[in-house]
């Protein structure tokens, strides 16, 4: 009866002997192939050679078993590993900062000193159930377990994903409530007072949101060699601003889908302020920081707030303008060139979500009144 393989990742029985005048050690070992190869190690002595075999085997076996995760591995260790992954899958970097956020704040502190082998159904559930009074951040650490596991099963260190089966969580979905064209007039007025005191520039980025229904990030990201055509009046959507993992701010080469890219005809209005601007321009960026740097998002968010603060329009976003322009559109022309305007490819998230609905009157008085005719 043959002899049973050794199990990948260990060696066999220790032999020493003397080769060529050196004391030597060597055994047979099985590796992440699962071929059967020989290693050798000599030494001043017999019992250094072995040492020296045994540590490097465990060298040879430990560095072609790291990548690879166990029933023991923790939760945190599978994070990582995931992350990484995401990264060889050139995952768009927003992305990955989202979900490394939730890692961070949230899985990691909850349950990231859980063994694979512990992470059951029940534990996962009641870890998400414990978060429900954040529904937007209990539902993307849902997201993101989901997508750990899979890669955890890949490994053979769980046989199921246990996150298919924990309770779904439903985001509470508000109407969508578009502004009124006298609200963008009345915020654009604030933007301009804000203006005239700060190098902020809201009232033409406002203009820019207005005049495309784009993202703040494609709207800061636009370049005046790549991505505008002023004889013609267009401006190309080619990417967008994010932060990356190093905290700073880049220029991603693709918007946030690939829907995204797109090419719009600009307004009247809006073209003419370009053009204007293009003849002072210094820099390559059509909305440029006062030092010639990316305008970061977050900042235009922060000079937004401080301009409407204390008005009606307080609590406003840019993402406000994007829902005003679906909604006018939509109501003008119809909800697909809406959804092409904002760069979605699919309708459904234009109406969910930046579509104001308008309230019908079902007027069929006139059919019903029948019913009453002939009462006797």
């Amino acid at each position: 009866m043959p002899r049973p393989p050794l199990l990948i990742g260990t060696w066999g029985k220790i032999r020493r002997a003397t080769i060529a005048g050196q004391p030597t050690a060597f055994a047979n070992y099985r590796d992440s192939s699962g071929r059967t190869r020989t290693m050798q190690r000599n030494g001043r002595t017999e019992p250094e050679a072995e040492r020296n075999l045994i540590a490097a085997l465990k060298k040879k076996l430990d560095d072609e078993s790291t990548d690879l995760l166990a029933a023991s591995s923790t939760i945190a260790e599978l994070a990582d590993q995931w992350l990484e992954e995401l990264r060889l899958k050139k995952t768009p970097q927003g992305t990955i900062v989202t979900y490394r956020s939730a890692i961070q704040a949230n899985i990691k502190p909850g349950i990231g000193a859980l063994r694979l082998s512990e992470a059951t159904v029940p534990r996962v559930d009641r870890f998400l159930k414990n978060m429900l009074d954040r529904p937007s951040a209990a539902r993307t650490a849902r997201i993101v377990l989901a997508g750990m596991f899979k890669l955890a099963v890949r490994h053979g260190a769980v046989s199921r994903n246990p996150v298919p089966d924990t309770m779904p969580i439903a985001t509470p979905k508000k109407p969508v409530k578009a502004k009124t064209l006298d609200h963008i007039h009345g915020m654009r007025k604030l933007f301009a007072e804000y203006d005239a005191s700060h190098t902020s520039e809201l009232w033409e980025t406002s203009g820019m949101l207005m005049g495309t229904g784009c993202r703040i990030g494609e709207c800061l990201a636009l370049r005046w060699d790549h991505d505008t055509r002023l004889d013609s009046g267009v401006v190309e959507i080619n990417g967008t601003l994010i932060v990356g993992e190093d905290g700073k701010l880049h220029w991603q080469e693709h918007p946030k889908s690939e829907a995204g890219e797109r090419a719009l005809t600009l307004p009247a209005t809006m073209r003419g302020l370009l053009v204007a601007r293009r003849v002072s321009a210094m820099y390559e960026q059509v909305f440029p920081s006062s030092t010639g740097t990316w305008r970061w998002p977050a900042n235009v968010r922060r000079q937004w707030r401080q301009a409407l603060e204390g008005s009606v329009y307080a609590g406003a976003t840019p993402k406000d303008f994007r829902r005003a322009v679906a909604t006018h559109l939509d109501r003008e022309v119809g909800v697909k060139a809406a959804a092409q305007q904002l760069g979605h490819g699919n309708e459904d998230i234009t109406i969910d979500y930046y579509i104001e609905r308008q309230r019908q009157i079902a007027d069929f008085a006139e059919v019903i009144e029948s019913l009453f005719e002939n009462a006797g």
